[in-house]
């Protein structure tokens, strides 16, 4: 008769233990949460006596675990910050930020702006995997790299839901190996970029996890993109992400939001750069 309550209780643990986790931090639970299915393959090896079952159970449980701990300190956070840090933060997506002004641009404003620059990065997020727009962000690649423009991409190690994520969206769009970047490389060039296009990325865009101790991501590497010339920011609309959180990203100076589809949009900078002057 116990039973259905421990189900009923292991439905309420799982669902508590994942609402105050923040979005960025979403490849470390599902790690996390590999490794509690081979704790459970463990218990039921006991169960049946099967020792197989115990050393899988066992292998799977510890090489999740050991994952979350590397991703834990690839973002320079603690195990216990993951899972707690973001407590009581979902509900911040506060008033005054939807106070703060925005600029908007339009598609063809991004292209005119990408066909004048000299050096371009694109930082792909969730999003783009969401739109499935990794194949409109190859022919825009093609387009700007036709014109001479130097066009990397701003990979970050937790971007997407689980690492390598975005590197194999990118792959599978035959973007070249040599032009995925890593986060603390790419970011020693930031200020030298003309334009950065942000892809449905957003916390590890967020420049608050550099300057606000209070956040939930704050001390977590980021990809520095406020700091180019100017960025583009492709997003459905200006809610927060999946941590709860403002971007102080798309309120900055130099940042322009572009709403819409990601795969949409850059279908229509791709057509707008199809017909342009070809500056380059």
């Amino acid at each position: 008769m116990l039973f259905p309550v421990v189900i009923v209780l292991s439905l309420v643990f799982g669902v508590l233990l994942i609402i105050p986790i923040g979005g960025a931090d979403m490849p470390t639970v599902i790690s996390l949460l590999n490794s509690y299915a081979g704790l459970a393959a463990v218990a039921m090896g006991f169960v049946l006596e099967n020792k197989l079952l115990i050393v899988a159970g066992a292998l799977d449980g510890s090489s999740g675990l050991i994952l979350s701990i590397i991703m834990c300190r690839a973002m320079n956070r603690s195990f216990t910050n993951v899972l707690f840090g973001a407590f009581g933060q979902v509900q911040k997506a506060s008033a005054a930020a939807e106070q703060r002004t925005h600029r908007t641009a339009t598609a063809q404003d991004a292209a005119q702006m990408l066909e004048l620059a000299s050096r371009v990065v694109i930082v792909p997020g969730y999003g783009m995997a969401v739109a499935q727009a990794q194949h409109r962000v190859r022919e825009l690649y093609d387009q700007l790299t036709k014109r001479g423009i130097d066009v990397r991409f701003a990979i970050h190690p937790v971007a997407g839901r689980m690492p390598g994520h975005m590197n194999v969206l990118l792959a599978e769009a035959d973007i070249p190996y040599d032009h995925l970047i890593e986060a603390e490389d790419v970011n020693a060039d930031m200020p030298q970029t003309d334009v950065v296009l942000v892809v449905g990325a957003n916390d590890i865009v967020n420049p608050g996890a550099r300057t606000d101790e209070s956040s939930p991501i704050y001390g977590m590497p980021i990809i520095d993109a406020d700091k180019a010339h100017t960025v583009f920011a492709i997003k459905r609309s200006m809610s927060p992400g999946f941590a709860g959180i403002d971007n102080e990203l798309y309120t900055a100076d130099n940042t322009m939001m572009v709403f819409g589809d990601a795969k949409a949009v850059i279908g229509d900078i791709v057509k707008a750069l199809s017909g342009g002057s070809g500056i380059h």
